[in-house]
């Protein structure tokens, strides 16, 4: 899996492989990374396998439309900036490709006009993303209550009782959001990491221990025992049980199955579960 880096990495997908290729060169040559496709499934297998900063995709793709392929990613949370190209196109598939996508570019191409306009969408999609700290959580945010203390997004600081105000990191933020909107709630650290790394993170279950780890100790740091109610669930993730319900309810495991993540709550009565908060 690609991790995301500072060089963008493209996705051209068009069911024509000689022009395919021969965008991927142009893309390499302009100091972008890229990869081809030439079917709609292979493009899907690209998204799954790598972080994707910006797609170059057919309206249609052997006979598939393109534009219905985009919106699919857009309904399963997937939301890759793109931009269209088209052997032809009517005044009312250019208004849906560009209600779906961010531009749209008609046959015969002008590379240096595509590769300006690559670099114009992703100035646009990079500033348009400045006000999200993480996948789950903004500077828009509302503060909201956790383990004690009053957790302030759009200045990334965290009020304790006792009046002391530390600041935080984004992810750490983003972490305190997802457990605390999920009380009594067991969390798989593969779910935690797509809520709030996104779903196609490079991102290692150790990573995320560390970021708990951290958190943690900021609480504890600075007097507020109600961060106990963060526990490891050994073997699975992380449950927060809330101050005020520790041993109100028993906990909902949230478990995700194969390759499409679906989901599927569950009681854990009557089944042991090794639970710490160290």
């Amino acid at each position: 899996m690609k991790a995301k880096n500072s060089i963008p990495f493209l996705l051209v997908v068009d069911g024509d492989g000689e022009l395919t290729q021969g965008l991927v060169r142009h893309f390499l040559q302009s100091h972008l990374g890229a990869i081809g496709a030439t079917t709609l499934r292979e493009a899907s297998r690209v998204l799954a396998d790598h972080f994707i900063n910006l797609m170059v995709l057919n309206t249609a793709v052997q006979e598939e439309s393109g534009i219905e392929f985009l919106e699919r990613l857009q309904r399963n949370g997937q939301h890759v900036p793109t931009i269209f190209i088209a052997d032809r196109h009517s005044q009312t598939d250019r208004l849906r490709a560009l209600e779906v996508g961010d531009d749209i570019l008609q046959k015969p191409l002008h590379v240096r006009e595509l590769v300006a306009r690559v670099y114009a969408v992703l100035r646009r999609a990079e500033t348009s993303r400045d006000w999200h700290l993480t996948e789950n959580a903004t500077l828009h945010d509302e503060p909201f209550e956790f383990a004690g203390a009053t957790v302030h997004p759009r200045d990334l600081r965290v009020s304790f009782p006792g009046g002391k105000i530390e600041v935080v990191g984004k992810k750490e933020l983003g972490l305190m959001a997802v457990f605390s909107s999920t009380p009594g709630v067991i969390l798989a650290r593969k779910d935690v990491i797509h809520r709030v790394w996104g779903l196609y993170a490079n991102i290692r279950s150790r990573s995320l221990d560390q970021y708990v780890v951290r958190i943690r100790h900021l609480f504890r740091s600075n007097g507020c025992s109600a961060i106990d109610a963060l526990r490891t669930v050994h073997g699975i993730g992380y449950l927060y049980v809330g101050e005020r319900e520790v041993s109100a309810r028993p906990p909902v495991l949230l478990e995700e199955h194969g390759a499409r993540g679906s989901r599927r709550e569950r009681k854990k009565e009557g089944h042991p579960l090794l639970v710490g908060n160290s």
